[in-house]
């Protein structure tokens, strides 16, 4: 069984954000905070009314969904498009950014399906009850690392991987990334209250409310970028032999 611990992964993930940081904000540029900003901007989710129940404002998130799917759904694969091109970066042993990027397109249909399966089973777990589903979480989370580091285009062959990696570490995985996730939240949340509240009162609502969502597409690029970091740290904390398969 690999040597997990947190510091290490941890320290591992800064690392390798450090390492690849110019290729990483290039390709999280274009692949996440470009299209995440159009969609925001284009077809923007419409705020609850005040006092709305619980019920209307998942209606409201339903309704959302169903009348911009398309969009939606394009944003998706693309930001997965940049997601794959930057675990490719940090296993491949050379090559160049738009190498990376072409392996990420031809993985796209293998790798999304990937993702699909993780979310449908981590998703099915929570709501039979919490506890399942952060110990999927934990099970699966390595499952896209390594189909990226191994090359492997089976989804359900990159599930079992990942299933096996994470044996036995699961609680440990899971409390990393809520550790991570909460301060990256706390953090996002400082940032947006702060800048939202200094661009309404400089520029006006209109365009306050702008550059106050370009800080905030932008902030969830760089999380998205930290997390996918986090993910290809904890692969090579689990795997840091010759894969296997």
């Amino acid at each position: 069984m690999a040597k997990f611990t947190q510091n290490a992964v941890w320290a591992d993930t800064l690392r390798l954000t450090r390492t690849h940081w110019v290729a990483l904000i290039a390709i999280a540029g274009v692949f996440n905070f470009l299209p995440t900003l159009l969609v925001n901007h284009f077809y923007p989710m419409q705020d609850p009314p005040d006092g709305a129940t619980l019920q209307e404002r998942l209606q409201l998130v339903v309704d959302y969904y169903r009348a911009h799917a398309l969009p939606v759904v394009l944003q998706s694969f693309v930001v997965m498009t940049g997601s794959a091109a930057m675990l490719r970066l940090v296993f491949a042993r050379s090559g160049t950014v738009g190498g990376v990027l072409l392996f990420a397109i031809a993985l796209l249909p293998a790798y999304s399906t990937l993702l699909v399966l993780v979310n449908l089973a981590v998703g099915a777990g929570f709501m039979l009850l919490v506890v399942p589903g952060l110990y999927l979480l934990g099970r699966l989370l390595p499952a896209g690392p390594a189909m990226v580091a191994e090359e492997r285009r089976n989804p359900i062959d990159a599930l079992k991987r990942g299933w096996a990696l994470g044996e036995g570490h699961a609680w440990l995985i899971v409390g990393l990334y809520v550790l991570v996730a909460f301060g990256t939240a706390i953090l996002m949340l400082a940032i947006n209250l702060v800048t939202g509240i200094a661009f309404k009162a400089a520029a006006g609502q209109e365009l306050g409310t702008l550059l106050e969502m370009i800080v905030l597409c932008a902030m969830q690029a760089v999380a998205a970028t930290l997390f996918t970091m986090l993910s290809a740290a904890i692969y090579r904390a689990l795997a840091p032999a010759r894969p296997e398969g």
